[in-house]
């Protein structure tokens, strides 16, 4: 039986093995046990089926972290959510209202970065993706700056209380007291909306119509599950595509030519490296997949790490090519219904991260004593990222 957390280091040997030995696996994790799905064709039957696999279930630690929001409720709550907090978020959106203010932070970031000396390590998820995909998600929510290093804490819970199935675990205490901070500090936001919060996602879910307006409480989870997102997906991204690149001279020698080279790095990033390994659903009913029973109320997980390397998909899987043809067929921002809400804004982020630093930096390299490869079973992304410029 497979042990989750040694999906940790390098999971996909054995997520290869799994794939052609045993497509549906049991596996142990805190908390009790759980299937993983590795096949990709098979992730896909699944995310596309909500009816007999569902995000909503009163174990989901989403579900029990967060509250009812978008990616723990099905049917017409979801839709409801989700088409309230989508506006935002659209890719024109995105290009026209997000771009400017995240390059104006990404300047702000590396020009405090240049204070370093060429020959001196820095680490950019600490001085780069981790502030920026924060500050970002808080300009987009309405949460002014002073409230950043509340946010890092609180977030910090968040991911370790998503980390465990455990509802009894210190980590789930932790993430629902950091939740309640969350409501009592975003709450005085709503009623009356302050200037920071002009133009913000609080300003626009206060502002829809009363047969689409969300509750307050519905408005504050759903800013929460954003506000997690916003920070996991996007800093992890990043830091990924990062790590590639200057691990693969010859896709860094591209990107520094053009755009082309780099959507290339980016969807390739995403698909050889995903910032979330896993989309966890729980069985509605009993079924059979692949000849396996699965009870009523188990957890199965859509391993997207394995479905990304799927050689009956991808050719060659295991390499980085950013020429690849099919990158884009990745599932890294899940799939369907609960496709990421802010799957635009990530890439704008990763994209415009990638191009200021190598405008700036042209020779950056990564600092070759120090660790730098990505790490974790469920959120997947370097612990550091030192480099020398």
């Amino acid at each position: 039986m497979i042990e989750i957390e040694s999906l940790g280091g390098n999971p996909y040997p054995t997520l290869h093995r799994l794939r052609r030995e045993e497509p549906v696996a049991r596996a142990r994790a805190a908390g009790g046990l759980m299937w993983l799905v590795t096949r990709r064709d098979d992730v896909l039957e699944m995310l596309r089926d909500p009816d007999n696999f569902s995000t909503d279930h009163p174990s989901s630690p989403i579900r029990g972290t967060f509250g009812a929001q978008m990616l723990s409720a099905e049917g017409e709550a979801q839709r409801r959510y989700k088409s309230a907090c989508a506006p935002p978020f659209n890719r024109r959106a995105v290009e026209l209202d997000a771009a400017p203010v995240v390059r104006a932070r990404i300047d702000e970031m590396l020009d405090a970065s240049a204070k370093h000396q060429p020959n001196e390590p820095v680490d950019l998820r600490t001085t780069l993706a981790g502030p920026l995909a924060l500050a970002v998600v808080a300009d987009i929510i309405g949460m002014p700056d002073e409230m950043h290093p509340r946010i890092r804490e609180w977030y910090d819970n968040f991911a370790a209380a998503l980390a465990t199935h455990d509802p009894h675990s210190t980590a789930r205490k932790a993430g629902r007291n950091s939740a309640a901070a969350f409501r009592a500090a975003v709450a005085p936001l709503i009623a009356p909306i302050t200037e920071e919060a002009q133009g913000s996602l609080i300003r626009h879910l206060v502002s829809l119509a009363p047969n689409a307006r969300l509750s307050d409480e519905e408005l504050l989870s759903n800013s929460l599950i954003v506000l997690f997102g916003g920070i996991e997906t996007t800093e992890a991204a990043i830091l990924n595509a990062l790590w590639a690149l200057l691990t693969h001279d010859d896709a860094r020698q591209a990107a520094l030519k053009g755009d082309d080279a780099l959507s290339g790095v980016i969807e390739e990033s995403l698909r050889w490296e995903p910032a979330v390994q896993t989309c966890t659903r729980y069985a509605v009913r009993e079924v059979t997949l692949r000849g396996v029973r699965i009870e009523a109320g188990d957890i199965v997980q859509c391993m997207i790490g394995g479905a990304n390397r799927d050689p009956e998909h991808f050719e060659d899987p295991d390499s980085f090519d950013i020429r690849r043809r099919n990158a884009g067929d990745h599932l890294s921002f899940g799939f369907g219904r609960h496709y990421c809400l802010g799957a635009a804004l990530a890439r704008l982020e990763a994209r415009l991260v990638i191009s200021g630093l190598l405008d700036r930096w042209p020779n950056v390299q990564l600092e070759p004593t120090r660790a730098s490869a990505p790490r974790g079973h469920e959120f997947r992304k370097p612990p550091a990222l030192w480099v020398m410029r």
